[in-house]
């Protein structure tokens, strides 16, 4: 069994580029495949299948800027006052923290919008505020070769399942080229980024606590020490915080990384990691996922 994602160019969706992926043989595979399975059966589509970062060509600093205040401006038009300022640099990280917390406090937790009249009659309310938190992150990823990566997420599919205590013990802070990984897909900003961002606008601190069929591809290497080393500084040193907002620093919750299910199969010498990087770099939207 494969999961194998599928790539193209909008300019050419017949020419389809495969990634092949193994399964990671571990408790949690049929976990994963059961939210992937509930996607397919629903026929939810992958939402903004366009999420490569790093990887091609089509967004450039300030192509992020100007589609940042775009969206802005629609959610100003929709809700007025709802932002108070607008972004000028990818690298300000003191007003991208600004405008996820806007994000967080406007969408609200999970599915939750959904009993939000405002944001239940106006989708491209909606919509404009999934953009400003996805370019967000594009933003402080921009130019990183250690943040080379396909995003795939299902925003349709309810997010309904928790993760198990003992699925915490697969998490993992280490990255490899090709290495597939569980997305976070709460609301809120869980440590692995409170621990670089210097966020002191954050309205939520939210861990990994649903699971759902999103997930991300990796294309860098990394042995994780450096991350797992920032985030458990973060929770020593904000264990106050950290309890006001329910948990403890023991709490396996707040366990560092996230779940390797699956790795790209190709032989991982760096000719073949340029090759694959190469086709990628001719792609620009996620086609399709399938099992095979």
């Amino acid at each position: 069994m494969k999961l194998v994602i599928q790539l193209n160019h909008t300019s050419a969706p017949t020419l389809i580029y495969e990634l092949p992926c193994t399964f990671e043989e571990t408790h949690f595979k049929d976990k994963w495949l059961a939210r992937f399975y509930a996607a397919k059966e629903r026929k939810d589509p992958i939402s903004e299948p366009w999420a490569f970062y790093n990887l091609n060509n089509e967004w450039s600093n300030d192509w992020l800027v100007s589609f940042m205040n775009q969206k802005i401006d629609i959610c100003n038009e929709i809700k007025p006052g709802l932002f108070n300022r607008h972004l000028t640099d990818v690298t300000d990280q003191q007003t991208l923290n600004y405008l996820h917390a806007v994000f967080e406090i406007t969408h609200g937790t999970l599915d939750s919008w959904k009993e939000d009249q405002l944001l239940l009659n106006n989708p491209a309310l909606r919509e404009s505020l999934s953009y400003i938190n996805q370019t967000i992150h594009r933003c402080e990823s921009s130019g990183d070769p250690q943040s080379r990566k396909i995003r795939v997420v299902y925003f349709d599919l309810p997010k309904t399942e928790l993760y198990a205590p003992e699925d915490y013990d697969l998490f993992t802070t280490s990255m490899d080229f090709g290495g597939v990984y569980v997305h976070y897909t709460d609301v809120g900003k869980p440590i692995q980024e409170l621990a670089v961002a210097n966020d002191t606008d954050h309205h939520a601190i939210v861990p990994y606590l649903h699971y759902s069929a999103d997930f991300i591809i990796r294309f860098c290497d990394s042995d994780g020490i450096a991350q797992l080393n920032a985030e458990e500084e973060y929770k020593r040193t904000n264990a106050t915080l950290l309890s006001e907002f329910g948990y403890e620093v023991g709490d396996v919750r707040l366990t560092a990384g996230k779940i390797k299910i699956a790795q790209l199969d190709f032989t991982p010498d760096p000719f073949n990691k340029q090759n694959v990087l190469n086709k990628i770099a001719k792609c620009n939207n996620i086609a399709n996922v399938i099992i095979k």
